[in-house]
């Protein structure tokens, strides 16, 4: 029996027979991993507060053939806010998706799980919540090895793009008007929400809430960041397409 302990954030659960439950955890150590945590669900588990998606938890963890188990779990953060507030639980849930999608099982990367936790902490306090988890995508990409391309075009080099431009997902980035491939996903990208998307990559997570934008430039990185990150994990947002549906729902 080995046993080995883990600083992690639960990125998602799904429940097994007899009130177990397995978890998705990015870990600090050891990157993405999978454990079982047994008995898990049942209403008397001391566990069942420290394994919900979003916490983040020690835990003592124990070697199996095919999974890991939990053996003991205390809850360092549980961030009560982001379930009391169906908007923040969505950017919270985007957020721990994009990182099981976008990350092999067993590949650490301290950045990333500071990112992550970073992200949960400012969804916590911050008034704008979507520039702050425009950031973290484009924060997240760019450890990943896919930082978007906006000082000029990505085909033929121009830098004299202002103020209007087109962003490419899949060239990774800018590109003229030239260079567009009419029919494509391409983007419209004004020069404002260049310089906001520059700014969300250079900035403190903890202080992109006071970067100024216009609710058009807001809506042209919306849907750049939406389209960019189809393009990288071959499908939409599961939690961001729910919260739409929830504000666009008229009884």
């Amino acid at each position: 029996m080995q046993l080995y302990r883990v600083q992690a954030i639960v990125l998602n659960s799904y429940e097994m027979r007899d009130a177990h439950r397995v978890l998705t955890l990015y870990t600090r150590e050891k990157g993405k991993v999978r454990a079982v945590a047994h008995g898990v669900a049942k209403p008397t588990s001391k566990k069942r507060g420290a394994v919900q998606p979003f916490c983040h938890t020690d835990f003592l963890l124990r070697r199996g053939r095919e999974l890991d188990s939990v053996s003991q779990c205390e809850g360092r953060e549980i961030f009560p806010a982001l379930w009391a507030d169906l908007d923040l639980m969505s950017y919270a849930g985007h957020a721990t998706g994009l990182v099981d999608r976008l990350t092999a099982d067993g590949e650490p990367d301290q950045h990333i799980f500071s990112l992550l936790l970073g992200i949960l902490r400012v969804l916590e306090k911050t008034k704008k919540p979507e520039l702050a988890i425009r950031s973290f995508e484009l924060r997240l990409v760019s450890l990943l090895g896919y930082l978007p391309h906006l000082d000029s075009c990505t085909n033929c080099g121009e830098t004299n793009l202002s103020p209007n431009s087109y962003f490419s997902p899949g060239a990774g980035g800018l590109v003229c008007r030239n260079c567009r491939t009419p029919g494509t996903a391409d983007c419209f990208c004004g020069g404002e929400a260049v310089s906001v998307l520059k700014a969300l990559l250079n900035w403190e997570l903890v202080t992109v809430e006071r970067i100024r934008i216009t609710r058009q430039a807001g809506a042209q990185i919306k849907l750049i960041m939406t389209e960019y990150l189809k393009w990288l994990t071959e499908r939409r947002s599961g939690p961001l397409e729910f919260m739409e549906k929830v504000r666009d729902y008229k009884p």
